[in-house]
């Protein structure tokens, strides 16, 4: 437990730190939506992040902060994540995602989605849908859930 905090917090720190170079581009994300748990159940969900490219406009690195409600329970989780950009500078730009969650139904986590930003604009939409992989060890052997988010969100 106390290594999650650790991590969360370094992500936090991560993103307030971020500052804009000639070279990188800078993205903002405020999303809402979905995320699942290894029960089955849907929770409603919501957060944001920073997308930050790595000199090459195809290769970014985020980090984003996910919190969701089962009422009167709240719980989250942060991300460290890679993102493929698989037509950047277009209006419609495809991307897959690889990273790891900390936190509330932390794990690998894979992913895609499609960024909508008309040209010379900075304001666009987001929608992505994450999969944290949790391997669960019992006496009886290990079990393998899937805990997947839908998110909708603006990318700024």
């Amino acid at each position: 437990m106390r290594l999650h905090a650790l991590s969360l917090v370094t992500a936090l720190v991560l993103i307030a730190g971020v500052h804009s170079a000639s070279a990188q581009d800078v993205r903002g994300i405020t999303f809402g939506g979905v995320t699942g748990d290894a029960n089955g159940q849907q929770f409603p969900a919501f957060g944001g992040g920073v997308l930050v490219d790595l000199g090459q406009p195809w290769v970014s690195a985020g980090a984003q902060g996910e919190g969701f409600v089962s009422w009167p329970y709240f719980a989250g989780r942060a991300a460290l994540f890679g993102q493929g950009n698989l037509a950047p500078g277009k209006p419609v730009r495809p991307f897959v995602l690889a990273g790891v969650g900390l936190g509330e139904y932390s794990g690998p986590m894979f992913g895609g989605g499609v960024e909508f930003r008309p040209p010379q604009q900075r304001v666009g939409f987001r929608v992505a849908v994450e999969d944290y992989t949790i391997r669960y060890q019992r006496f009886d052997g290990g079990t393998t859930h899937h805990q997947v988010g839908l998110h909708v969100g603006v990318i700024f």
